[in-house]
């Protein structure tokens, strides 16, 4: 019965030690920092199952290149009004896609082989005046 007792006062110390002591702010909420808008080339990894990044922010005029990096064909299908598309013959392993960035916004798109407009390997790229 002490091995019992004794057992459970030891877990209870250490179960203690691990809980952190933490502040609280008093508020809930989350910040989320927006990083700089990129200009010039801005390039994007195609990986498979990845966009990576797979948001970014870049100035108008900027230009957006997409490579397929990954091991499977890929393609870049528009979610919502987007003015840029790729279709699979076209960016198999290795090869790239370049887009100017002409006009504000923010543009939705996605790979239909490897996941929808909301899942699995999807991305944005938003568009701001310089």
């Amino acid at each position: 019965m002490k091995k019992v007792v004794l057992l459970v006062a030891f877990a209870s110390v250490a179960l203690l030690g691990c809980s952190g002591s933490g502040s609280s702010s008093g508020s809930d909420a989350t910040t989320v920092s927006t990083p700089a808008p990129q200009s010039g080339t801005v390039a994007v990894s195609v990986i498979d199952n990845n966009f990576r990044p797979a948001d970014i922010t870049v100035t108008k005029g900027s230009t957006v290149v997409w490579t397929n990096e990954g091991r499977a064909e890929h393609n870049i299908v528009a979610f919502g009004p987007t003015p840029f598309h790729v279709d699979t013959k076209s960016f198999p392993p290795g090869s790239t896609y370049s887009w100017i960035a002409g006009e504000t916004g923010t543009f939705r798109y996605y790979c239909s082989i490897h996941g929808t407009a909301t899942a699995a390997m999807y991305g944005s790229v938003t568009v701001v005046e310089h």
